[in-house]
């Protein structure tokens, strides 16, 4: 995928070089430590974020619940600094979650499955 001129890619890359001096598989589970987030994807988890933590704050929710949403704010704050197993992850648990809380989630709802479909790539 790319966007503006940048490259990122994500899973595996092997490049072969004849039979000799192979590098190798290279696992690209995440932005490297220097790379940032494209911000299409960094906007929308900012985004996510700030509708959790306000969704999680709501007393008409479950405790349970709140926790639940609670817990994947370390994934969404800061995705930079997470694999990209940890963000689709943590998405498809928000988007279970958000489904069963109804109209109030709905924001988180379609942010985390925006987030889901430009990370898979569709």
């Amino acid at each position: 995928m790319s966007g503006n001129g940048s490259q990122f890619q994500f899973g595996d890359n092997v490049t072969m070089h004849g039979g000799q001096g192979n590098v190798g598989i290279q696992h690209n589970h995440g932005p490297a430590a220097d790379q940032a987030l494209p911000p299409e994807i960094a906007a929308l988890f900012a985004q996510l974020t700030a509708v959790v933590t306000e969704l999680a704050r709501d007393a008409r929710l479950p405790a349970e619940d709140r926790q639940s949403l609670e817990e994947t704010l370390p994934v969404l704050s800061n995705p930079a600094g997470q694999e990209r197993r940890s963000w689709r992850n943590t998405l498809h648990l928000l988007t279970g979650l958000t489904r069963e809380l109804g109209e109030a989630a709905a924001p988180a709802l379609g942010l985390a499955t925006q987030l889901l479909a430009l990370i898979s790539g569709h």
